[in-house]
């Protein structure tokens, strides 16, 4: 998600996401993000941030575990 505010920490775990979007070339061009994970992003957030690696591989592993620590309460 190039173009964004501080495009650089995670809207989960607030660790770099390592996204190099703006540069043309990024592993988030070839990982996809669950839509199911994306509802989960904070409405102020998406569209602006991208998601690291580490959350969508946790997020892939356990969708249930992982919505229910980072659903909005």
């Amino acid at each position: 998600m190039s173009g964004n505010a501080n495009s650089g920490a995670c809207p989960f775990c607030g660790g770099s996401n390592a996204c190099t979007a703006d540069s043309g070339a990024c592993w988030c061009f070839t990982l996809q993000v669950p839509k199911a994970m994306l509802v989960l992003v904070p409405a102020a957030l998406r569209n602006r941030v991208c998601v690291c690696q580490t959350c969508i591989r946790a997020f892939q592993a356990d969708p249930q575990g992982f919505t229910e620590c980072f659903s909005p309460r």
